[in-house]
């Protein structure tokens, strides 16, 4: 598959601990207050040496009045500055950005202990283009980033801020990683995010430190950093004493783990919470969970036995022989490992899958792979697996098939190191790329083998749940060559199936998917599925809540007819609650063909790289409290009516804040995208927008149009489709640079008039109330105006008001 040359993200097996503390007076060891002048670099600091600079085409290393910059980072570009003659392990880094002063999502790191092999700690100030900005904290181990623990920081960390940042690495067998971020000039906080790190791939040695950052590919244009004030501190201090945390098993191969070598006795596990993440959304860490493990539950470990009892003192060895051994209505418990297998739930057998309470558990469909010989410009291995590349019957689908990435319906997959290197031809074979080749039955790979972990993918699907009211949850699935017809890694295909606390990372297709009424699909993770992250079809009753699914996509298919980070289709009362969606290849949440009565609540969309929400073919539709920035296009909506769009903000889009159209596609007569289930006609469903409300929305700058109205094949004007806009904040739109407030199509298909200010919006309707900015502003600046414009703010409707846990009193702009 076309793979992208940046880091996978894996679980990591980190404990949230109070704040440590100091004994020993610290050392300094480096000091940078940009006091000089360079440029093509950083030169040198006063104490440390000399910065070790690279970045991406177009950007540019400098220092001068008083600060060291990075200028001209375009969208998806990176940047690194090392202190290469600075060695520490018990170290602090202390520094003050300035982040971009227009809206950009963009993720600035500090490295401690850096490897020779990229391992180390990094502490991440995460901006998204709403101005919202997150405190984060990783491992990266060989290639892999693990997330370790994140808080929201306040609101006052925004665009345009000058932040202070410190960052502390303390420890060997157990390492304290601490990190905090506050407006300079404020007083410093606490420690506001602190974990430890006793896992057997943490990061002990000594390292050098210096920063990273990434610019994201949704972001408009080129953005602008400034640093000053380094110092970096060594100290033999330890950390104080803490709880111990629960050792977690963090298995780096599959290898089998042996059986338990004294009996465990044989009563349930009493019941304890599940492990919550870091924030309200996504997974719990693998390994972070702690479902109760019932009487009778079947037990399997790596170092188990197929023909043993199944117990926790005669574990089986394989899923496989635990499904066959569970009677219907059972609880299967993975004990810590990797399990490499491909397994079907049948019809009959009501199941729970699930990991043993703390105990880390992947489902891998790759393995290593050691024997390689050299091969021309490469090397190469024997090979048989070789899974299809048809979609819809047919050879690398033009369809789907982008002709800029030819090879993303092949599913082959390799890992170099942990990071999923390019598939390429065989005859365009070079460094950082491998080829599969079923004519010769080997797989060719472009970089050296020797002394680095090299897997394949040999499995193409996890697990295939055909049993109605299944569960699994609490573990993590990677690395599954999926092929289209086979859907998902995962693949729920009955009624009632729940999926929740997964971490599904890094597999061919289509990450996990759901194909019946009632499903419940909650705090999952699901990141880098080469189609598209989630998906669903016919899900009546469908729940997708306190999840984050982001870089779907990640082999860049077409945007039509799917991908990216969620689609949904043929479905009714859909709830898609409380997700982080953002920085998907395509769209980022897709509503598609016949889906009826969906509530779209609280979500933060940001990033995605063609339209962060889109309603397309459906009817009756809630889209409320969300915060959806940059891509193309923030909401659009699209051959739908009754849709109501009350207090999101949106900002940062390249184009159309909100995009309303129609084409010639009708229900009635359409060939495809009908609910079957429902009569047909529908006369729920007539793919004809109209009556639509937008009420209190606040919109950010950016773009060509605020909202975007236009019927462009059947000669419908916006004045035909009942479109009422009051309470929203609208830009002013003060050169024709900037984005018009409201493009209004005539009845022609193609005339669009721009409503440039509020006043030719209440002469289309008095009764309209909105507000314009009286300057250019993003969303993060127009906290004031909204503040002050309370009155025009149309009250909440008491349904919204009960989905988005608000009073129908309540008076807002914008997200809540």
């Amino acid at each position: 598959m076309v793979g992208a040359l940046v880091t996978a993200v894996a679980c990591l097996a980190a404990v949230l601990v109070p704040a440590t503390s100091a004994s020993a007076a610290p050392t300094t060891v480096a000091v940078d207050t940009a006091s000089r002048t360079a440029t093509g670099g950083w030169g040198s600091a006063e104490e440390g040496g000399a910065w070790t600079t690279w970045a991406s085409p177009s950007a540019a290393f400098s220092v001068g009045d008083g600060v060291s910059k990075i200028t001209g980072l375009k969208p998806g570009g990176s940047a690194t500055a090392t202190l290469k003659s600075v060695s520490a392990q018990d170290v602090e880094v202390r520094q003050s950005i300035t982040l971009p002063t227009t809206p950009a999502s963009l993720y600035q790191g500090w490295e401690l202990r850096r490897q020779t092999d990229g391992s180390t700690y990094r502490g991440r100030l995460e901006l998204g283009t709403s101005g919202k900005a997150v405190l984060a904290m990783s491992r990266v181990w060989k290639g892999k980033e693990s997330p370790m623990g994140k808080t929201v920081l306040p609101s006052s960390v925004t665009t345009g801020s000058t932040v202070a940042v410190a960052f502390r690495a303390v420890g060997a067998t157990t390492v304290t990683f601490q990190g905090k971020a506050w407006v300079r000039g404020a007083t410093e906080p606490d420690w506001q995010v602190s974990v430890q790190d006793s896992s057997s791939t943490r990061v002990a040695a000594p390292g050098v430190v210096g920063i990273w950052q990434y610019a994201s590919g949704g972001n408009k244009g080129a953005v602008e950093t400034r640093f000053d004030d380094l110092s970096v501190t060594t100290s033999p201090q330890t950390a104080a004493p803490v709880p111990v945390p629960v050792p977690v098993p963090t298995p780096t191969t599959p290898t089998p783990e042996p059986a338990p070598t004294t009996p465990v006795t044989e009563t349930p596990e009493p019941t304890a919470p599940v492990t919550s993440p870091s924030s309200s959304q996504g997974s719990a860490p693998v390994g972070g969970t702690s479902y109760a493990v019932p009487a009778g539950a079947i037990i399997v470990a790596p170092g188990g036995n197929d023909s043993a009892a199944g117990t926790q003192s005669a574990p089986l060895r394989t899923l496989a022989a635990a499904v066959a051994k569970a009677p219907s209505g059972g609880t299967v418990v993975l004990r810590a490992g990797s399990y490499n297998e491909s397994v079907v739930v049948p019809f009959q057998k009501k199941l729970t899958i699930q990991s043993f309470p703390r105990e880390a558990v992947w489902l891998d469909g790759s393995v290593p792979v050691s024997s390689w010989q050299r091969a021309g410009s490469g090397w190469s291995t024997p090979w048989s697996s070789f899974p299809s590349n048809t979609m819809d019957n047919v050879a690398d689908n033009p369809r789907f098939v982008s002709a800029a990435f030819p090879l993303a319906a092949r599913p082959d997959q390799l890992f170099y190191d942990g990071v999923q290197l390019t598939q390429v031809a065989p005859d365009r074979l070079a460094p950082g790329t491998f080829a599969a080749d079923p004519a010769s039955g080997r797989i060719l790979l472009g970089s050296d083998p020797s002394g680095h972990a090299v897997r394949i993918s040999n499995k193409g699907q996890a697990i295939w749940v055909q049993s109605p009211d299944s569960t699994i949850r609490g573990l993590g699935v990677r690395g599954y060559a999926t092929p289209y017809a086979d859907r998902g890694a995962i693949r729920l295909g009955n009624t009632g199936g729940t999926a929740e606390n997964l971490v599904i990372q890094d597999n061919a297709m289509i990450g996990i998917n759901l194909e019946n009424n009632g499903g419940r699909l909650q705090h999952l993770t699901v990141e880098r599925s080469g189609l598209l992250g989630v998906g669903t079809n016919a899900s009546y009753d469908l729940e997708l809540t306190d999840s984050v699914i982001r870089q779907n996509n990640w082999q860049r298919f077409k945007e039509a007819p799917v991908s990216g980070g969620v689609k949904i289709t043929r479905s009714r009362g859909v709830t898609v609650t409380n997700n982080d969606i953002s920085r998907n290849y395509s769209s980022g949440l897709w509503l598609d063909e016949s889906v009826y009565d969906s509530k779209i609540t609280g979500n933060t969309v940001d990033g995605n790289e063609w339209t962060g929400i889109q309603l397309e073919l459906s009817s009756k539709a809630v889209v409320a409290d969300n915060v959806i920035t940059g891509g193309k296009a923030g909401l659009q909506i699209f051959n739908t009516d009754d849709v109501r769009v009350y207090n999101n903000s949106i900002g940062g889009f390249s184009q159309f804040g909100v995009k309303i159209t129609q084409d010639e596609r009708r229900q009635a007569t359409a060939s495809t995208g009908q609910d079957r289930r429902r009569p047909l006609p529908d006369p729920t469903m007539s793919w004809v927008t109209g009556k639509i409300t937008v009420a209190n929305n606040a919109f950010g700058s950016g773009g060509s149009y605020q909202v975007f109205v236009l019927d462009g094949k059947t000669n419908r004007s916006a004045d035909s489709m009942g479109i009422s806009f009051t309470g929203n904040a609208f830009n002013q739109r003060r050169t024709t640079a900037q984005a018009t407030l409201v493009g209004w199509g005539g009845g022609d298909n193609k005339t669009v008039t721009r409503l440039d200010s509020v006043a030719a919006l209440s002469a289309k309707n008095s009764s309209w109330r909105n507000v314009e900015t009286s300057s250019v502003l993003d969303l993060g600046g127009m906290t004031g105006l909204l503040a002050s414009s309370l009155g025009i703010v149309s009250t909440l409707p008491s349904d919204i008001a009960a989905l988005i846990g608000q009073p129908g009193s309540a008076r807002r702009i914008g997200a809540f």
